[in-house]
């Protein structure tokens, strides 16, 4: 069973994606170079959760990259970079969704601060 998926007129924004690969000898993080991923969908607008302490920032964003609309679509891993609205946002969260009765991927949400 194949699960419908946005038309690619939805998925108008893009963004710049350096993927995280660990740390260097001096505990520094270290990036893939950026590659372009288009045709995808961000929403804007921070989510907040209530603690003991006050308020805290759980994301900034959720980006929506779906399989087949998506160019390319990597395996997103948290830690990494994404560029969008001319501002670095560091993915806290990679959310894999599968289709129905499969383990085929259909698309990935990803939270970042």
């Amino acid at each position: 069973m194949v699960m419908p998926k946005p038309p690619k007129d939805f998925c108008i924004d893009s963004f710049k994606y350096k993927e995280y690969l660990g740390e260097n000898n001096w505990s520094e993080p270290q990036y893939a170079n950026a590659i372009t991923i288009e045709h995808c969908r961000i929403d804007r607008g921070a989510e907040y959760t209530s603690t003991t302490n006050g308020k805290q920032l759980l994301y900034n964003a959720v980006v929506f990259c779906y399989e087949g609309i998506t160019t390319p679509l990597p395996e997103f891993k948290v830690q990494s970079i994404l560029h969008f609205d001319n501002q670095d946002h560091v993915v806290t969260k990679v959310i894999p969704i599968y289709e129905a009765y499969s383990q085929t991927i259909y698309s990935y949400e990803l939270e970042v601060v």
